[in-house]
């Protein structure tokens, strides 16, 4: 919610009204017409409002692995999809009323209480996320008769008090909202998954009559020294039941890594003699890739210790069952899925992700 250049627009307004009586107008009437302009641009643009506390909802909705799509596809196309995005997220967002704050990279931030508070804010929000992901089920089918990839969306709300006003100097300012609000939304919504929308501690105990949630996440995130809950969003009752699509088949989030990890395979329910080194690619809170020495039969069971000097403070040993191996080069890439799960070491492995979640 920025402008930069408001003579800019006068000006071209005057050159408007010059051309429409056909003579012009004089330095005097554009001053008058600047004087007239003025205050009405600040209450459009919301560029000069004074700097005051108050509660706002928070909606951060980012796309999920847009980096690889910038590696995949070409410049023009991938601009065109990501216009594509904003047009059809802001157009949601406006028919909830909400306020389009900005666009970050790939991500578009909403507000719910500015400029003024209303008994409903809350209920918009969460109504305008989920119509938000079902927005993208719509982008989605018009991306494939394009031939166009496919985009999806992870969304998280937070709610707090705030600072809001515009930030800035003569020379450019911004009307936008810092505080614990806005910093938890964005480490939320690095835990989102695709087509998922999650909420905060706060937002679920006051919205629990009027929503239906899932999962939950306990996390620690950087700047809050408590670990926190992250509640996914199934559904909103208010005004009309709204389903959140439900797209993703993981689990959990996954992040892309560079470990090594000894293997040792079960035999018989014995811990083998027999230990090798694989290369760990990719991690999740319920199973990981890695490329091994060697081809493990599917459903065979195997300790993993992952290395300490390797990311983790501590060595983690993680039991897990082998669901698939395929020949990579000379190494097999593996998939498993952890089979002990809240032990020790699977906490220090939750552990790790998370932190390289929110490091991202």
């Amino acid at each position: 919610m920025q402008h930069n250049d408001r003579q800019m627009l006068i000006t071209g307004i005057g050159d408007i009204v010059d051309e429409i009586v056909g003579q012009g107008t004089g330095g005097d009437a554009r001053e008058l017409l600047r004087q007239r302009l003025d205050p009405l641009l600040d209450a459009f643009l919301l560029e000069s409002q004074p700097i005051v506390g108050a509660e706002v909802t928070v909606l951060l909705a980012d796309i999920r692995g847009f980096t690889a799509l910038t590696q995949a596809l070409p410049p023009r196309e991938l601009i065109d999809l990501l216009n594509r995005f904003f047009a059809r997220m802001c157009e949601v967002i406006k028919r909830h009323d909400g306020v389009i704050d900005k666009f970050i990279g790939d991500a578009v931030m909403a507000l719910f209480g500015v400029p003024e508070r209303r008994p409903d804010d809350l209920q918009r929000a969460l109504n305008c996320a989920v119509e938000m992901q079902q927005a993208m089920i719509e982008l989605n089918h018009h991306n494939a008769r394009r031939g166009e990839a496919s985009l999806y969306a992870g969304i998280a709300i937070a709610t707090g008090q705030t600072m809001v006003g515009s930030f800035g100097s003569s020379l450019h300012s911004e009307y936008t909202v810092i505080g614990d609000a806005v910093n938890l939304a964005a480490r939320m919504e690095s835990f989102s998954l695709r087509g998922q929308v999650l909420i905060s501690e706060a937002i679920q105990a006051s919205a629990r009559d009027m929503i239906e949630t899932g999962s939950v996440n306990e996390v620690r995130v950087k700047g809050i020294a408590r670990a926190i809950k992250l509640y996914e969003l199934r559904s909103v009752n208010l005004p009309q039941r709204l389903v959140v699509p439900q797209v993703e088949v993981r689990r959990s989030p996954r992040i892309a890594v560079a470990l090594e990890a000894v293997f040792r395979p079960v035999v018989s329910d014995q811990l083998g003699a027999e230990q090798f080194v694989g290369h760990v690619s990719d991690m999740g809170y319920f199973g990981m890739q890695a490329d091994l020495p060697l081809g493990l039969p599917p459903q065979s069971e195997v300790v993993i210790n992952l290395r300490p000097e390797l990311g983790l403070e501590r060595a983690a040993d993680v039991h897990a069952r082998v669901l698939r191996a395929r020949r990579n080069g000379a190494n097999f890439r593996t998939s498993m899925e952890f089979t002990a799960i809240d032990t020790p070491g699977h906490r220090l492995v939750k552990e790790y992700v998370d932190n390289m979640l929110w490091r991202h």
